[in-house]
């Protein structure tokens, strides 16, 4: 059941994270700017950005909202993306790709280990050489620990399922809520659009790749491992944790 104490006092910063836009356009018409920064450097638009939510990312650059704004590490929205339809809206509102950051990165260095489709998106757009990712692995170089593909995939997913629901756990947010739900099938089904990506680039580059087994395999890995989180994790606090902010996996 949703908490409806808890979405009215929902602070921009949490509200542009979890999609609440009424919420949002509420703060703004009270007086709160689109680039309000809380303590820790993070924004209304790094919130929207890392959950993918376009509607309130559009909204907030159409009433002043700097879709270049930077936080304290020089990182604008762009480094906070996860998915690439973010992106490429973050780019068609004037995200600046060749930005770098406090660490001389670029949205597409920062991006590689964990987005590799987003990094070579963005590289297309810079003109930064592709560099290897996971997407474009051969199954033939599978390490001696057996971490091929699918399994960093599978790694990444129970990953992002333990931060979702750390986060939900320190913003008092109901286990059985609506919103963490879907959060939830949200991170599952990125991470099967991910191992369908790795089994084209495979079926493509590799006649012997059985890609019928990949994506299944990694599936159920995933839902299994799913369970172990919701069932058995202990969500621990950072003392030092931003609650208004997406920590990256």
């Amino acid at each position: 059941m949703v908490n409806l104490n808890y979405i009215e006092r929902k602070n921009i910063w949490v509200a542009a994270s979890d999609g609440e836009i009424d919420r949002v356009k509420e703060l703004i018409e009270s007086g709160v700017e689109p680039t309000t920064a809380d303590e820790n450097s993070y924004t209304p638009l790094h919130a929207a950005a890392s959950w993918g939510h376009i509607e309130i990312l559009r909204y907030l650059c159409s009433v002043g909202g700097d879709i270049n704004i930077t936080d304290s590490d020089g990182d604008t929205p762009l480094f906070s993306v996860e998915d690439l339809e973010t992106a490429r809206v973050i780019i068609e509102l004037g995200g600046d790709p060749n930005h770098k950051n406090f660490q001389g990165l670029t949205p597409a260095e920062s991006l590689l280990e964990e987005y590799p489709v987003i990094s070579n998106y963005l590289r297309d757009l810079t003109g930064e050489p592709h560099l290897p990712s996971i997407d474009e692995a051969d199954l033939s170089t599978v390490d001696q620990l057996g971490n091929d593909p699918t399994n960093l995939i599978t790694s990444s997913l129970i990953n992002q399922v333990r931060n979702i629901m750390t986060e939900a756990d320190v913003n008092g947010e109901s286990m059985d809520s609506k919103e963490l739900d879907e959060k939830l099938r949200e991170a599952v089904t990125r991470s099967v659009d991910e191992s369908v990506g790795i089994g084209k680039s495979l079926a493509t580059s590799s006649s012997s790749t059985n890609f019928a087994n990949l994506v299944p395999s990694s599936s159920l890995n995933a839902c299994n491992k799913l369970d172990i989180v919701s069932e058995n994790d202990e969500t621990v606090e950072d003392q030092n944790h931003d609650t208004n902010k997406r920590q990256r996996n």
